[in-house]
């Protein structure tokens, strides 16, 4: 059963120090890097979550390892690719890694790239039914497949330990004597709420970034069009 951070009711059981925990993360990143707003507040969003971190391992147990969905690199070069993208993430995995933390790969590379090839198919449409029911049953196959291979990395945590996981999606299922603890700082619904204040301008903004003009868009594009 998950809990959120804050509501955390103290476990019944006796032996709780010895349960294997798994704090688990939403991993947001800078949806939009344009805008100074939502950059001040995922900064204060990386930062609550740090500070609970500390606390939770104060009363719940250290972290041994620290997972991030997506990653399958090692730790150096899974830094560099998230860098850029969200600097605050990293900064909290770094950060427990100098404590003693170790960061684990969390997916199988092939597992992956697979996924996401067949993820970008699927989001094309289908005239075929033929070819839609293939490529719904190619990625089911390797969603299970995926989704499998991570269950099994989770389930290597050992009898007392704590995992941190950094989630981009819901839907994972964990061993049952796994207890779980969901992260979720008051800045997160904070930028659910600026996110739904300004979705109208965010929208705009986006279909203008991916709206080019009618001769660029003949001259760059190499797409087959009936």
């Amino acid at each position: 059963m998950s809990e959120e951070l804050g509501k955390i009711t103290k476990p019944t059981a006796e032996n709780s120090a010895l349960k294997r925990k798994l704090y688990l993360v939403q991993n947001i990143q800078n949806y939009f890097p344009e805008n100074k707003e939502f950059k001040v507040l995922l900064e204060e969003y990386w930062s609550s979550i740090s500070d609970q971190l500390d606390k939770l391992e104060k009363t719940a147990g250290l972290i041994s390892y620290i997972h991030i969905e997506g990653m399958w690199q090692e730790f150096d070069d899974a830094s560099k690719a998230i860098a850029e993208s969200n600097p605050g993430c990293i900064e909290v995995v770094k950060e427990r890694v100098k404590s003693g933390s170790k960061y684990k790969a969390l997916e199988d590379e092939n597992i992956y790239k697979t996924l996401i090839d067949w993820t970008r198919i699927a989001q094309l449409g289908f005239i075929s039914e033929d070819v839609k029911k293939i490529v719904e049953e190619n990625y089911s196959i390797i969603a299970t497949k995926r989704e499998e291979y991570i269950s099994a990395k989770i389930n290597e945590l050992k009898e007392s330990e704590v995992a941190l996981f950094i989630i981009s999606s819901g839907g994972h299922k964990y061993a049952e004597d796994i207890e779980m603890f969901n992260i979720i700082p008051p800045a997160l619904d904070k930028m659910n709420r600026w996110i739904q204040e300004n979705q109208e301008s965010l929208a705009n903004q986006e279909q203008e970034q991916r709206t080019p003009n009618n001769e660029d868009s003949q001259e760059k594009s190499d797409l087959w069009t009936p």
